[in-house]
């Protein structure tokens, strides 16, 4: 039975974040990518659906041409090798550049280890997104393990990570030393040792904008790996992007209905009660009508409307452009348009990549953007991919105190439900102790008793348990006092146990390794199943 946007299933997305270190997940298999990227480059390159003015496959080999030509020049600038390589496959993923965990860095050294010999990989860098700082958890001691925040850069709620300055060589050093500082209190060199690599690079020697300065610091911890950089404010200058934005603006009142009822459908399917998730709906008006995109102007950025009577593109209360016939209009081509998450993703998937790979959260938003494709274009979304991690911090005993908590778990509820394997044998309740097993002999024996019988059996061994539970009571309370003082050091074992510790704190090796276990997984069901 359709649904509401006419899809017929809503996909299940299971990828669950894994909640023990060290490991790393995907969905589908990491060993299904490079087939699924064929599968998808087939799909597309031979769809006939016209976008701006061009096929689709057509826009297709302008856009991958542009694209990553643009993007190898803008990572050249970080001073990160850059060698020439085909692009018959390409591999894309995206993030803000923040200075983000373990869970996230996995996806780019997947996306690169995934890339074959005759392709190449994009990582686009979303500094269209809006960020209140650029800031990281580091962990300190002072009698009990904590957490600070350390602050890098300030933004704003409406202030895109493109507006934020690039930190002064003065911030960088303060922030080194405060991390520096915290580190020190923490007497376990296994701790430090991927911050000790990672100090070296900072301030970094390359990065023209936040963004790319915080890439810089990444892709030297990487080294050489097969893929370009490309922050969202670049991409939104080319003449591909212009194009896919011309035809969404000229469809604006029927992309918006669809957007919407797409996403009351995916609401309704997976009971998303927040009307503001996946994202919020495009507000339809009389004379307006809200398009998934911003306009950055003045280091802020703003929604954009479409007045449908007038073809006029309005932002901040005022007439900013409009709709044009030709992507390459000299206004049109100067708006400082950004694409949103929504709109970002299908660019990338449908116009320049073969295979997207998401973290968790894309993972999920996107079953909504192939709803909406679907519907829009009229076209099977391609398959992506996503994948994360969870790595903690090396403390030692982390693992011990874990270990322990489950055997003293473990050891209570044996006490509570077979109190005699910790009575003494010949002791003065052996005959109790006899009586129970001789009763779960006879149950276990088929047809030996009736029915009556048998709950009259079940409910005396329940008696017995209670009566020699009795008798290992102070074994009981000094189990049950051991795990309440695991229990005070919680505090300690979230900090031990925090996966959002930023990229800077380990050794690009554990993380390799995360791709290692990923590449000798066994299949996992795909997005699709």
């Amino acid at each position: 039975m359709a649904g509401p946007g006419g899809l017929a299933v809503w996909p299940a997305f299971d990828l669950a974040i894994p909640e023990t270190s060290p490991a790393a997940v995907a969905m589908p298999a990491y060993r299904a990518w490079g087939e699924l990227a064929r599968a998808n480059r087939a799909l597309l390159d031979r769809a006939m659906t016209p976008l701006g003015g061009v096929r689709l496959g057509a826009l297709r080999r302008e856009a991958r041409a542009e694209v990553l030509a643009l993007a190898s020049q803008y990572t050249a600038s970080l001073r990160v090798p850059v060698a020439s390589r085909p692009s018959e496959v390409v591999l894309a993923t995206g993030h803000q550049p923040l200075l983000v965990h373990p869970g996230i860095w996995v996806k780019y050294l997947a996306l690169a280890r995934a890339v074959p010999p005759e392709g190449t990989g994009l990582n686009v860098i979303v500094d269209s997104d809006a960020a209140d700082e650029v800031a990281a958890e580091i962990p300190r001691a002072d009698g009990r393990l904590r957490r600070d925040r350390l602050r890098l850069a300030d933004g704003g709620p409406d202030h895109p990570i493109e507006a934020i300055p690039v930190p002064q060589p003065a911030a960088w050093r303060a922030f080194v030393a405060a991390v520096d500082e915290r580190l020190a209190t923490i007497d376990e060199p296994a701790v430090r040792a991927g911050w000790e690599r990672a100090r070296r690079l900072l301030p970094p020697e390359a990065g023209p904008d936040l963004g790319g300065a915080v890439t810089a610091v990444r892709r030297a911890l990487e080294g050489p790996r097969p893929y370009v950089d490309l922050p969202v404010s670049r991409l939104a200058g080319t003449r591909a992007f212009r194009r896919f934005a011309v035809a969404l603006l000229a469809d604006a009142p029927r992309f918006a209905t669809i957007h919407n009822r797409c996403l009351a459908g995916y609401r309704e399917h997976y009971g998303v009660r927040t009307a503001a998730q996946p994202f919020p709906d495009l507000t339809v008006e009389e004379t307006l009508v809200e398009v998934p995109f911003w306009l950055v102007e003045a280091g802020r950025r703003w929604p954009v409307f479409v007045q449908p009577a007038s073809g006029a593109l309005v932002a901040s209360g005022r007439t900013v452009g409009e709709v044009p016939a030709d992507p390459d209009a000299p206004g049109f081509a100067a708006l400082p348009l950004r694409p949103r998450a929504l709109t970002l993703t299908a660019f990338v998937r449908l116009v320049v990549a073969d295979l997207f790979i998401h973290g968790v959260g894309g993972g999920r938003y996107d079953r909504a953007t192939d709803a909406i494709i679907r519907e829009w274009l009229g076209l099977a979304p391609p398959a992506y991919v996503a994948v994360t991690a969870t790595l903690h911090l090396p403390f030692d005993g982390a693992g011990s105190i874990d270990a322990e908590r489950q055997r003293l778990r473990r050891l209570l509820l044996d006490l509570q439900h077979n109190p005699d394997r910790f009575l003494p044998d010949g002791g003065p309740h052996r005959g109790l102790v006899e009586e129970k097993w001789d009763l779960i002999r006879r149950l276990e024996r088929a047809g030996e008793m009736t029915r009556r019988e048998r709950r009259a059996a079940t409910q005396r061994i329940r008696e017995l348990n209670t009566i020699l539970a009795a008798v290992v009571a102070d074994r009981v309370a000094e189990t049950q006092e051991a795990l309440a003082r695991l229990d005070r050091h919680d505090e300690d074992a979230e900090v031990r146990a925090y996966r959002g510790y930023p990229f800077l704190l380990y050794p690009i090796e554990a993380v390799e390794a995360l791709v290692d276990s990923l590449a000798a997984a066994g299949p996992v069901p795909g997005p699709g199943t």
